[in-house]
């Protein structure tokens, strides 16, 4: 790839008689070589990116570090994210085409672009856009729709009548559509109540490894635009997940949860159901969160309070041994007060 053709996808200026400079990869600055690029995101690497063997490096617009070939950007991270894309090897993992151990239905509706990789199942009616790869053992059930240019890893289990839009990423593992956690009970005994709705998964969602995302009871499961979801998170029936939002692993949802659009839920946090978490809201790690938030808000802890109220309970927290200690030689003093004006 040409220097210039970098440079307009994250948008900086080219420098002046290098615009046809052949860059062949990305790499971080102790690995990359003289035609790699790397980035500066934080000043304390600087000194590694002025040694290192590439002659490109993506940094702040304003930064320079010594002869390197620096392309200015708001967001350095940000132009590592876009330039390492293009670098990304997206070819199927067991070849193009229909892997002959490959199972699809007659009644299939697939792009001739798709590629199916072995001991992978495609159920009746399914409906698969143009270059979506399914990589092997993947079973997509019956009348589920997918989109073009989707990524379903080997593993991955799709179940009926689900509908994915364009560019979704389904990893290893991952279940879309299980039955909800949904139980009646009649005396001592749980009465199972089935699942009628479907999940739906809007253009460029991401789902982590091994996560799993439950049917709606009736109504769909509705995951918006942009979403991204990490390995090991659990979303139950009817939930709602809002543009550009993002959750980290081990996060658990209950049912008919509402997330609101660019909401970054950390690692573990956990939501009782009929809430609504509010747009631009932050949850930090390992939050109970038992009732709904306000848009916004940043909120962590057990139960989740406000941000910066935890934080000064947590650092009170720190300094109980020693107040404890302070208040039993205050109760020592006391009693020894009150004995001696007793005797006196």
């Amino acid at each position: 790839m040409k220097l210039l053709r970098v440079a307009q996808i994250i948008g900086a200026q080219c420098p002046d008689g290098v615009a046809d400079l052949e860059i062949t990869g990305i790499s971080t600055p102790e690995k990359a070589q003289e035609s790699d690029i790397t980035f500066l995101s934080d000043a304390k690497y600087s000194q590694a990116c002025e040694t290192c063997k590439s002659r490109v490096i993506i940094v702040k617009n304003g930064v320079s570090l010594g002869d390197k070939i620096c392309l200015g950007v708001k967001d350095p991270y940000l132009g590592y994210a876009q330039i390492a894309q293009q670098f990304e090897d997206c070819t199927p993992a067991f070849g193009r085409g229909i892997h002959p151990t490959a199972f699809i239905d007659p009644s299939v509706t697939i792009h001739p672009d798709v590629s199916v990789g072995p001991h992978s199942v495609i159920g009746a009616g399914v409906t698969i856009g143009e270059a979506t790869r399914i990589e092997a053992h993947c079973v997509i059930e019956k009348d589920c729709r997918i989109g073009s240019a989707c990524r379903i890893d080997s593993g991955a289990i799709i179940r009926w009548g689900c509908i994915l839009g364009n560019r979704v990423i389904i990893q290893s593992g991952a279940v879309i559509g299980s039955d909800g956690f949904g139980n009646a009970m009649d005396g001592s005994r749980f009465v199972r109540i089935p699942a009628f709705g479907v999940v739906v998964l809007e253009d460029d969602v991401d789902i982590g490894a091994n996560t799993t995302v439950d049917r709606g009871n009736f109504n769909p499961t509705y995951i918006e635009r942009g979403v991204k979801i990490d390995n090991l998170v659990h979303i139950a029936h009817n939930v709602k997940v809002g543009e550009d939002t993002a959750m980290a692993a081990q996060v658990g949802i209950s049912g008919s949860t509402v997330i609101g659009k660019r909401v970054i839920l950390a690692g573990q946090a956990g939501f009782v159901g009929h809430i609504e978490i509010g747009d631009g809201a932050f949850v930090g790690a390992k939050a109970g969160v038992s009732k709904s938030v306000e848009p916004g808000a940043k909120i962590t802890g057990y139960p989740a309070r406000d941000l910066m109220k935890m934080r000064r309970i947590e650092a009170a927290q720190a300094s109980l041994p020693s107040l404890l200690k302070e208040i039993k030689q205050l109760k020592k003093e006391v009693e020894e007060l009150g004995r001696v004006k007793g005797e006196g």
